[in-house]
């Protein structure tokens, strides 16, 4: 584990060994875990995700675009399940 000093201006300099991937000026997304542990990620590698995962379901016909429609649908479906009232 290494250790860092936060400053009084709350800025904290990232020890060498843990710099690959980042540089000055880069954009990050901090959050803490239920530890209190911060998670600093590169806002890139969010998007690189997302990216990777975008319009996978676009090509999906038997999933309506609105979302909220097919929640509803899902729902609709377990209730007639629920009461025994599906056609077989």
């Amino acid at each position: 584990m290494l250790t860092a000093r936060v400053n009084s201006d709350y800025t904290v300099k990232i020890p060498n060994k843990l710099r690959a991937g980042l540089r000055a000026g880069q954009q990050v997304a901090i959050s803490r875990d239920g530890q209190g542990r911060l998670i600093i990620t590169p806002i890139e590698q969010v998007r690189a995700v997302l990216q990777e995962t975008f319009g996978m379901w676009a090509d999906r016909t038997d999933i309506p675009a609105d979302g909220v429609e097919y929640v509803d649908q899902i729902r609709r479906g377990s209730r007639l399940d629920d009461l025994g009232l599906r056609d077989k």
